[in-house]
C-alpha cells in the first residue's frame, strides 16, 4: 500500500528550490495573479543565509529590487551604495560621479549582505502570498497535458502535487537538471577564491569597492555597512595552495593585501571570523528551457564569481522569465509561447556575458597584449566608461567591442601621426 499523500488543489507554478532565483520568480509569478508555492529542500530559519557571495549587486540589478518588494534594501541601513574601481596594468579605470551611467547618478551598485538580502526577500514572497514548503525534495515530476505532477519527500512524508509550470531553481546542482537530462557545459576555472570579513579597514572615498588587477590575480576591497569591508582575493591556484592551516592563510591573505599599494590599508584589519572559499569552481551553463521547465539563477548559469554577477542573474532571469509570461495564460499553448520568448531573452541577454565571463576565467599569460588593452582603455574617458559599463553589465560585450575596436584605431592614428 501506497504511504503517499496527495495535495487535490493544484498549484499554478511549483518553484522548486527557495533561493534568491526561486524567491524572486515566485514574487513575480505571484503579482502576475498567480497561485504559487516554493519547495526548498533545506529547512530555513528566519536568518538562513548563502555565506559564500562578494555581495556585490550590480548597477544593472538594482532597480529590479523594486518590483520584489525591497525597495527598502537600498536604504544606508541596510546595503553600502558604491561604484567599481579598477586599477590595471594600464592605470586607474575611476570614472566621475556617483553612476555607472554619468546621465544617470543613481545607477550605482549595492555592496547587499546576503544576511540582508536572502531573509528580505523570502519575507517579500511570503508578503505576495507564496507558500513554501520547507524540508521537501523533489524527487521526481511527470508532464502530461495538463501540466506537472511533482513527487516529493519531506519532514511530512511522501506527497505529491500538482501544477501548471515548473520552475527549476534549485542551484547549481540542479536535480532537475539529472531528471530532464539539462546536462551543465563546464567551462574551466584557473582561479581560486578566498573570501574574509573584517572590521578596521577604512573605506575609500566615497565608499567605492576597489578590485586591484595584480599580475593576473584580482584583490577586491567591498565596505559594507556598519563599517565592516568583505577582502575577495581571486588568484592562480598554485599561488594559494601552500597557504595551509587557519592562522597561517590569514596571515599570507592579510600579507598579500598589504602588498598592494593600491588596495585599502590592512595593518589594522581585525578578521570577524575564518577565512572562505574555494580551490576549485568551474563554471556551469545549461539550457535556459529543458523538457517545458524553465531554469533560472545558478540552475541555469553558474558563474565564475570573480564576474560578480551571481545576484544580479540570479534576480535578472526571474525577470525575464516572468515578462516572458505576463500576459499569458498557463495553458498549453501559453506556456510554450512562454518557454520560447525566456529561451530567446535568456540567450540574447546572458549568454554573451557567459561567454567573456568564462574567457576571464582562463589564467592568460600574455601580459604584453593585456597591457596594451588597459593602455587604450585607461587612456580614453569614453572606452573608460565603456568598461565599467560592462563591468557592470548594463552594455552588452559586443557594444564594448566596437567602441573598443574605434579607439584602438584612434590611438593607432595618433601615434603614426608623432
Amino acid at each position: 500500500m501506497s504511504t503517499e499523500e496527495h495535495e487535490d488543489a493544484p498549484l499554478d507554478v511549483a518553484v522548486v528550490g527557495g533561493s534568491l532565483a526561486g524567491c524572486a520568480t515566485a514574487v513575480h509569478f505571484a503579482t502576475l495573479g498567480h497561485r504559487v508555492a516554493v519547495f526548498e529542500k533545506r529547512a530555513t530559519p528566519e536568518t538562513y543565509h548563502k555565506q559564500l557571495c562578494t555581495h556585490f549587486v550590480q548597477p544593472h540589478t538594482v532597480p529590479l529590487l523594486n518590483a520584489l518588494g525591497l525597495a527598502h534594501l537600498r536604504e544606508p541601513s541596510s546595503s553600502v551604495a558604491t561604484k567599481a574601481v579598477f586599477v590595471t596594468p594600464g592605470g586607474v579605470v575611476e570614472t566621475p560621479g556617483t553612476g555607472y551611467d554619468p546621465d544617470r547618478p543613481d545607477s550605482y551598485a549595492l555592496n547587499l549582505e546576503r544576511r540582508v538580502l536572502d531573509p528580505a526577500i523570502r519575507e517579500s514572497a511570503r508578503r505576495h502570498g507564496v507558500r513554501f514548503v520547507e524540508a521537501t525534495g523533489v524527487e521526481g515530476v511527470e508532464r502530461d497535458a495538463d501540466g506537472w505532477s511533482l513527487r516529493t519527500a519531506g519532514e511530512a512524508g511522501a506527497r505529491r502535487y500538482w501544477a501548471r509550470l515548473v520552475v527549476a531553481a534549485d542551484g547549481r546542482r540542479s536535480r532537475l537538471a539529472g531528471l530532464l537530462g539539462n546536462e551543465a557545459e563546464s567551462r574551466p576555472n584557473e582561479r581560486a577564491a578566498l573570501f574574509g570579513y573584517f572590521r578596521g579597514i577604512e573605506a575609500p572615498a566615497d565608499n567605492r569597492s576597489v578590485f586591484v588587477m595584480n599580475e593576473r590575480d584580482l584583490a577586491c576591497s567591498y565596505p559594507l555597512v556598519d563599517g565592516r569591508t568583505e577582502l575577495v582575493l581571486f588568484a592562480e591556484k598554485s599561488r594559494v595552495e601552500g597557504w595551509r592551516g587557519t592562522d597561517g592563510r590569514m596571515q599570507e591573505f592579510l600579507k598579500y593585501f598589504d602588498g598592494l599599494a593600491d588596495a585599502p590599508s590592512v595593518a589594522d584589519a581585525i578578521p570577524e571570523g575564518p577565512l572562505l572559499g574555494y580551490g576549485d569552481y568551474p563554471s556551469l551553463i545549461r539550457r535556459p528551457v529543458a523538457g517545458s521547465v524553465p531554469f533560472v539563477g545558478d540552475a541555469a548559469l553558474s558563474l565564475d564569481a570573480m564576474s560578480g554577477v551571481g545576484c544580479g542573474f540570479a534576480l535578472l532571469t526571474a525577470q525575464l522569465l516572468a515578462h516572458s509570461f505576463a500576459g499569458r495564460t498557463l495553458d498549453a499553448e501559453g506556456v510554450r509561447d512562454g518557454l520560447d520568448a525566456y529561451r530567446e531573452r535568456f540567450e540574447k541577454t546572458l549568454l554573451p556575458h557567459a561567454e567573456g565571463i568564462c574567457g576571464d576565467s582562463l589564467v592568460d599569460k600574455d601580459e604584453a597584449t593585456r597591457k596594451r588593452m588597459f593602455d587604450t582603455i585607461c587612456g580614453n574617458p569614453e572606452l573608460s566608461q565603456k568598461y565599467l559599463a560592462l563591468t557592470g553589465r548594463m552594455i552588452m560585450p559586443a557594444e564594448f567591442q566596437r567602441a573598443f575596436m574605434r579607439g584602438l584605431m584612434a590611438r593607432g592614428s595618433g601615434a603614426a601621426k608623432k
